[in-house]
C-alpha cells in the first residue's frame, strides 16, 4: 500500500477514535484543555482588575503567573498539571492514571528536500500523520512525594521517512543525552513506530524545600514567543505542538522557598561527553542557579550558570503596566575561547474589554547564523553528517536564528467560549521576511479539542531569512486531542 493510502486511512480513523473516546465519562474537575499541550496566549483579569497571564506553553486554566503574588512550588507540567490541589491528597497514598490520545496531520511543500543524498536538492510535497497514545500513571503520597511517568506510543506515517527532513523534525537529536529513553521497534520508509518516555521523575517536597530527580521539563524566563533564559529546553515559536511537547532533560532540581515572595532554584543537567555513557565528565554537565522574587507588582529573576561549556548570566522581569503585562529578559553568554554574546527580548500583552488579546514582542540574537561563520559551519556540518561534539557545543542550548532582529505580533479572540481564533506574525527585519500563522481551536466536548492551522511567509528579497522555507510553500496542519 502506498503512503498516500496510509495517510487517507489513518487521519479519519484516528479522528474517529477521538470522537468515540469522548463518549467515555470524563473527570469533571479537569479543564477541557488542561492536558492538550497546545500553545495558548491569553490574559485574563481578576476581580480586582489585575491581569493574570496564562503562560505560553501551559494548558489554559492551569499554570498562571500573577506578578506580585507570592511564589509557590513549581507545578507538575503536562498531564498532571493543576491536579495536585485535590483536597483528598492529605488522606494518604493515591494512584492516578491519566492519558491522552492525539492525532496530528501535517502537509508541507518544500523546494529544499534532502533525500538520501544531502547534496541533491529537489521539490517535494511532504505529508505526515502522527498518532500518539500517552499513558501517564502517577503516585502521590500526601504532598510529600510524587512519582510521575509519561509513556508515549507513537505511529508516524509519512512519505519522506528515510530523509533528513524527517529526521530533523520528527526525530530530535538525543546527542549527549544522559539517558536514551526512546526505542524504535520499527522504522521503514513510510512508517515509524516508537516508544519513548516523555517524562519520568520523583519529586520530594518537605516544608519549604523541593527536590525533583529524573527526566523533567525545566523552563526559566517569562518570554512568550522567544525566551532567552529558556536554555535547557529552548523551543521555536513556530513549533506546532508547543513547549510542553519538547523533550525533557535528565536533571536534578532543587527549589527553596525562604519566604513567600522568593524562590531559589538550583539545577544540575547531566550530559555525556561524547554521546557514550562511559564518557562522562562533570564539566560537560549544565549547572544553573536562579533567584526569583516579587516586588510590588513585578517579578524579578536573576540567573547564572555554566551551560554547554558557556558561562551564562541573565535577568528577567514581568510587571503589571496599564492593566497589561510587560516582560523582558537579557542573557549574556561567554563560550570558551570566544567573545561574549547577548540575546534579549521584550514584550507587552493586553486584553481589551471586548475580549481581544494582543501581544507584541521583540527579540535580539547577537550570535545569528549570518553573523557567525563558525555557527553557520556547525549547522551545515550536522546537516551533512551526524552530530559531532564540536558542532554540538556550538548549537546546543540556545536559540538559533538566521538574522539578529525580530518583531512579533500575536492576536487572539474567543468567538465562543469553546471556539478561539489566534494569529501571530513574525517579522525578520534584516531578512525582510514576514511569517504568519493563523489557528482555530475548538473544544468540541469535555476534554476533546480540535485545532486547524497553517503557516506561511512572505520574503521580499533573496537574502537569507528564517522564513525562506515557507515562501510560497505553505504548511497546513490539523490535530485532535482527547484526555482521559
Amino acid at each position: 500500500m502506498k503512503i498516500s493510502a496510509y495517510l487517507y486511512l489513518t487521519c479519519p480513523v484516528s479522528l474517529l477514535l477521538l470522537v468515540v473516546l469522548s463518549a467515555v465519562p470524563a473527570r469533571t474537575e479537569a479543564k477541557a484543555d488542561s492536558t492538550t499541550g497546545e500553545t495558548r496566549k491569553i490574559v485574563e483579569k481578576k476581580d480586582d482588575g489585575a491581569p493574570i497571564v496564562i503562560e505560553k506553553d501551559a494548558p489554559a486554566g492551569t499554570k498562571e503567573t500573577d506578578a506580585g503574588r507570592k511564589s509557590s512550588p513549581p507545578e507538575d507540567e503536562g498531564l498532571a498539571e493543576g491536579e495536585n490541589a485535590d483536597p483528598d491528597e492529605d488522606k494518604g497514598p493515591q494512584f492516578k492514571f491519566k492519558g491522552q490520545v492525539k492525532n496530528l496531520y501535517m502537509f508541507h511543500r518544500t523546494d529544499n528536500f534532502m533525500g538520501g543524498n544531502p547534496l541533491t536538492i529537489s521539490s517535494k510535497n511532504l505529508s505526515a500523520d502522527l498518532t500518539r497514545i500517552r499513558l501517564a500513571p502517577e503516585f502521590l503520597y500526601k504532598e510529600l512525594l510524587t512519582v510521575r511517568l509519561d509513556l508515549d506510543n507513537e505511529l508516524i506515517y509519512s512519505n519522506y521517512g528515510k530523509s533528513r527532513d524527517f529526521t530533523t523534525y520528527w526525530r530530535p537529536s538525543e546527542y549527549n543525552d544522559f539517558l536514551d529513553l526512546t526505542w524504535e521497534p520499527y522504522r521503514g520508509p513510510d512508517l515509524l513506530y516508537r516508544i519513548k518516555i516523555h517524562r519520568a521523575y520523583v519529586k520530594l517536597s518537605v516544608d519549604k524545600f523541593t527536590a525533583t530527580v529524573g527526566r523533567q521539563q525545566i523552563r526559566f524566563g517569562s518570554g512568550k514567543l522567544w525566551n532567552p533564559l529558556d536554555i535547557l529546553n529552548p523551543v521555536s515559536p513556530t513549533f506546532i505542538e508547543g513547549g510542553d511537547e519538547q523533550k525533557g532533560t535528565d536533571a536534578v532540581r532543587f527549589d527553596i522557598y525562604p519566604e513567600d515572595r522568593t524562590e531559589i532554584t538550583a539545577v544540575v543537567d547531566f550530559k555525556k561527553s561524547s554521546n557514550e555513557i562511559e564518557h562522562f565528565n562533570m564539566q560537560d554537565c549544565n549547572y544553573i542557579l536562579r533567584i526569583k522574587t516579587s516586588v510590588k507588582d513585578a517579578d524579578i529573576a536573576v540567573l547564572g550558570g555554566y551551560v554547554s561549556r558557556r558561562g551564562v548570566a541573565g535577568v528577567d522581569f514581568a510587571a503589571i503596566l496599564f492593566d497589561g503585562m510587560l516582560r523582558g529578559s537579557v542573557m549574556a553568554c561567554k563560550p570558551e575561547k570566544e567573545p561574549i554574546f547577548f540575546q534579549a527580548n521584550a514584550g507587552y500583552e493586553y486584553t481589551f474589554k471586548a475580549g481581544v488579546f494582543i501581544l507584541g514582542e521583540y527579540f535580539f540574537n547577537q550570535k545569528a547564523l549570518n553573523y557567525n561563520d563558525d555557527l553557520k559551519a556547525a549547522v551545515y556540518t550536522q546537516q551533512l553528517y551526524k552530530m559531532k561534539q564540536n558542532a554540538y557545543l556550538q548549537l546546543a542550548n540556545q536559540f538559533l536564528t538566521v538574522n539578529q532582529h525580530y518583531l512579533a505580533l500575536a492576536l487572539g479572540y474567543d468567538f465562543h467560549p469553546l471556539v478561539r481564533g489566534e494569529l501571530f506574525t513574525i517579522g525578520d527585519i534584516q531578512g525582510r521576511g514576514i511569517f504568519w500563522g493563523p489557528t482555530l481551536r475548538v473544544n468540541a466536548y469535555e476534554n476533546l479539542d480540535f485545532t486547524v492551522g497553517m503557516m506561511g511567509a512572505v520574503v521580499f528579497n533573496e537574502k537569507s531569512s528564517d522564513f525562506s522555507e515557507f515562501r510560497k510553500n505553505y504548511m497546513f496542519y490539523a490535530s485532535g486531542s482527547y484526555v482521559f
